[in-house]
């Protein structure tokens, strides 16, 4: 008999005993006591919809794609309530005077997602957490040339600094936490502003 399946068989009677015994072995599954805590208490805050995703991490001290993950956990529909936010907030027209009160940018997106090292994979699975997760909420529509067309709504050209300086932070972090890393770059259409 060679040595993997005896190995194998000795691996498999030790687990059997463990399991006769009553202990189970591996990770638990769902959230610790201390986690289940943390995703109520973000569930409350994402449905009061008072502060953005970003705010509501950074006062949990958690990352928003951990987050994200409570929120799953919870069971709550995550691209719905971005959505309905964007339009609870978006443009709107004042009936008479035909003033809007925000302006819609129309950027450009260059994203280029890399694996850390060759032993390393999950490139495509980054590019995917992204676009569903940061992309979406400007509706993105990606171009033939490989660039995501996104709508932007804002007031000030300070506020879309923040606004682009925010999605290219939340695209990078979004990809290391994947073991890639970001190197993209924003242009606003017709001009020429870069970020």
């Amino acid at each position: 008999m060679p040595m993997h399946e005896l190995i194998r068989e000795r691996t498999q009677a030790g687990l059997s005993a463990a399991r006769a015994r009553g202990r189970m072995g591996g990770r638990p599954k769902g959230l610790t006591p201390r986690a289940q805590a943390t995703a109520m208490v973000a569930e409350t805050l994402y449905r009061e919809r008072k502060l953005s995703v970003a705010a509501i991490a950074q006062k949990l001290h958690v990352s928003k794609s951990t987050l994200y993950s409570y929120l799953r956990h919870r069971g709550v529909a995550i691209s719905a309530y971005e959505k309905s936010a964007r339009k609870a907030s978006g443009v709107r027209d004042n009936g008479n005077t035909g003033i809007s009160t925000t302006k819609v940018a129309t950027l450009l997106l260059t994203l280029r997602i890399e694996n850390n090292s060759k032993f390393v994979r999950g490139k495509k699975r980054t590019i995917e957490h992204i676009e569903h997760f940061y992309l979406d909420e400007y509706d993105a529509q990606r171009r033939s040339n490989g660039e995501y067309e996104l709508k932007v709504p804002y007031d000030s050209d300070a506020e879309l600094d923040d606004t682009v300086n925010e999605l290219l932070s939340d695209i990078a972090s979004g990809a290391d936490d994947r073991h890639c890393f970001s190197e993209s770059e924003v242009h606003m259409e017709g001009t020429d502003r870069y970020w």
